[in-house]
């Protein structure tokens, strides 16, 4: 497993590999050593050994990373590794995927698209779990009633990304 750290406008990020491909996105976080703990917090269980490596070593990721964190519009059209997904969240995350830069559309959606029409809550569960954000742009997924609901990294940065594509306001599910 290889990691790497960087800098974005909003804070530090971390991508980490298993192979040729992209197994986690660290969301921006507050300092480096935060966005590296994510990381060994994230395998601690999985792989022995995790080593830093250069950004060159994950091509032009890190990079369009950093111009997406500052409003760029950028493809993530990366190689994942799925060697830890199940089917269902293969099949969620890959519908996920779908969704354009700048737009939302709803957890059902996702349900509906992945051919599991009944499983939105099931689905939301799926994103919740979602090991490569950004990549699987699991910020993009609002409530049926296009409210904000659930995020790993916090509403707040769930509408900071919404924002950064162009998304207006959105208000907060109560919960």
């Amino acid at each position: 497993m290889e990691y790497v750290s960087f800098a974005t406008e909003l804070g530090w990020m971390a991508v980490a590999r298993h192979g040729a491909k992209v197994s986690l996105v660290v969301l921006p976080r507050s300092s480096e050593s935060a966005a590296v703990a994510a990381v060994h917090r994230s395998f601690a269980d999985s792989y022995d050994e995790m080593r830093e490596t250069s950004a060159a070593a994950f091509g032009t990721l890190p990079e369009r990373l950093v111009r997406h964190m500052s409003g760029e519009q950028v493809a993530f059209d990366d190689e994942v590794d799925k060697s830890m997904w199940t089917a269902f969240q293969a099949r969620i995350w890959e519908a996920t995927r779908l969704i354009p830069y700048g737009t939302t559309r709803s957890y059902g959606w996702v349900a509906a698209t992945a051919g599991q029409p009944k499983a939105s809550r099931a689905a939301g569960q799926a994103l919740h779990r979602n090991p490569v954000p950004i990549i699987v742009p699991c910020h993009r997924v609002v409530g049926a009633d296009s409210s904000l609901t659930g995020f790993r990294s916090g509403i707040e940065m769930k509408q900071r990304l919404l924002s950064l594509e162009g998304v207006p306001p959105i208000h907060h599910a109560i919960v």
